[in-house]
């Protein structure tokens, strides 16, 4: 078996008891909507990992970048917003998406495992950490994610990236370099992705997943953390090279 499958089992057993200790401290509403998201996350998580395991990432990036339009499209025709701010919003999604569907088209299995991996710690640690330790708010556009949060999280991007080098016959070193790469372009994602949010006055950018919003609301961060990784091969490697990174 691929040892993916024991490291995430390890981490939702480690989450699973953070959450339980973090839920002690809050009201029982907001407990069941942690532990909605909790076993959502893991739903979608177990998934995506099916999906690169079938060879079929490319074709789920397809479906995460047309519904993700379609949700983009759908907040912006209800909020009342500039034309200029629409048609920006768009030209960046449409930048991220496409980096994002060659990511997800051209790059290898073990680099689909290997990038995901890491973003999915990032995502899970930075929620689950900040709920145990958070104290100081980390920025005003998301107001929900703390510095210990996104300490925590770097951590476990780090930890992973580390324990995944194998998969992509990369030194630690490597690995941890590639790690912090992830950490920060998860983070841009996400906060790109509330900012946005927060302009046009919306929480969620739908409602599809439970406990999650949409689906940009769940995958903003791969979806930029692919892109960055695309668009890395082609400046270092030239358009058509994508190997660099698909061995």
């Amino acid at each position: 078996m691929h040892p993916i499958f024991y490291y995430i089992l390890f981490y939702l057993l480690l989450g699973g008891v953070g959450m339980a200790v973090a839920n002690r401290k809050v009201e029982k509403q907001i407990s069941r909507q942690r532990w909605l998201k909790y076993f959502t996350y893991i739903g979608i998580s177990g998934f995506v990992i099916l999906c690169i395991f079938l060879r079929s990432f490319n074709n789920l990036g397809v479906a995460i970048v047309i519904i993700g339009f379609l949700e983009l499209k759908k907040v912006n025709t209800a909020s009342a917003i500039k034309k200029a701010t629409f048609i920006l919003s768009l030209l960046i999604y449409f930048t991220v998406g496409f980096g994002f569907w060659m990511f997800a088209e051209f790059f290898d299995r073990d680099w689909h495992l290997f990038i995901y991996f890491q973003v999915l710690s990032f995502d899970a640690f930075c929620q689950i950490t900040g709920q145990l330790f958070g104290r100081r708010k980390l920025i005003a556009i998301s107001p929900a994610k703390t510095w210990e949060g996104l300490l925590g999280g770097f951590i476990f991007c780090l930890i992973s990236s580390s324990l995944a080098a194998g998969w992509i016959h990369a030194t630690v070193f490597v690995s941890l370099v590639l790690g912090t790469l992830t950490a920060f372009t998860a983070l841009s994602g996400d906060l790109l992705a509330s900012y946005y949010k927060r302009k046009i006055g919306i929480k969620d950018y739908g409602d599809s997943l439970p406990g999650q919003g949409g689906l940009l609301d769940r995958f903003d961060s791969l979806m930029m953390t692919g892109m960055v990784y695309y668009f890395l091969t082609i400046i270092f490697r030239g358009y058509g090279q994508v190997g660099f990174f698909a061995q």
